[in-house]
């Protein structure tokens, strides 16, 4: 127990400078994620030998081997950037058990993790609406009628007094939802910086020329180190990459609600269901 409580200690406190990095820069130091996977790696290794036991190093290899069944494909497809991927997998090696919950940690942690994240994104999300609403009804008239439909329907479940009705609200929410994500990253979520201000992983938006030789193609995982010695070396203009919001902020929530209570869907909503 006080292993585990004093590696989710330090596991916090290297979240905490991730997610100001990430607010501020929009980026998560390799060095923290670096620093967790060698650090757990080694606690781990420690552990096993000091107990006489290969207990720690199965669950640590079992951990390891989830948090990358989890977050490299999200990586490859271009939805994480490199510092959450690595981010996760020190976590991983940090805290392969801990006493919240009976199954791998990292399993509990990244369920929280997408279900706080959702809610984080969406309430984003609302406030950049709200705030840019002028200009979103200028770019797509349609989001005005989306939002008069969806407020009509959130009646009709208490008007049919059927509980089943309350589907259609939450599609119709759905669909707003995603239609103001769409219109957001497409006109929002975007930025102009110098090839010299370029670093691992940004997301470029279009194809790079000079003169009619590509020397720079769109990639999903973003730039690698190569493409930007190359961009610095020949191209001179300003370069458009895509932005989004910062997801530094959801593992902190994650593994605060993670090392409390353990798994939100199992311990704290049937809680709150049982009280109304």
């Amino acid at each position: 127990m006080q292993e585990q409580l004093f590696l989710f200690g330090i596991t916090l406190i290297a979240i905490v400078f991730a997610t100001i990095s990430d607010l501020k820069t929009f980026e998560i130091p390799d060095s923290i994620s670096y620093f967790l996977i060698i650090f757990g790696i080694s606690a781990q290794i420690i552990l096993s030998v000091t107990n006489q036991s290969l207990q720690p190093i199965n669950a640590l290899l079992i951990s390891l081997a989830i948090a990358s069944a989890i977050a490299i494909p999200l990586f490859l497809l271009g939805q994480w950037g490199g510092g959450d991927t690595k981010l996760l997998l020190g976590i991983a090696a940090m805290l392969p058990t801990f006493h919240t919950t009976t199954l791998p940690f990292i399993l509990t942690f990244t369920f929280n993790l997408f279900l706080l994240g959702g809610v984080y994104s969406i309430m984003i999300m609302t406030y950049l609406s709200i705030k840019n609403w002028k200009r979103i009804t200028e770019l797509s008239p349609l989001s005005k009628r989306l939002l008069i439909m969806t407020v009509l329907t959130i009646p009709i479940p208490f008007i049919l007094q059927n509980i089943f009705f309350i589907l259609i609200p939450i599609v119709a929410i759905g669909i707003t939802i995603t239609h103001l994500a769409l219109i957001l990253q497409k006109h929002f979520f975007i930025k102009k910086i110098l090839p010299s201000k370029l670093t691992e992983g940004d997301w470029i938006t279009n194809d790079l020329k000079v003169g009619n030789k590509i020397i720079y193609k769109v990639r999903k995982i973003g730039v690698l180190d190569k493409d930007i010695q190359k961009i610095r070396k020949h191209y001179k203009k300003s370069i458009e990459i895509k932005t989004g919001i910062a997801f530094g902020p959801s593992f902190l929530f994650s593994i605060l609600i993670s090392g409390y209570f353990g798994d939100i869907l199992f311990k704290i909503i049937p809680q709150v269901l049982s009280k109304i």
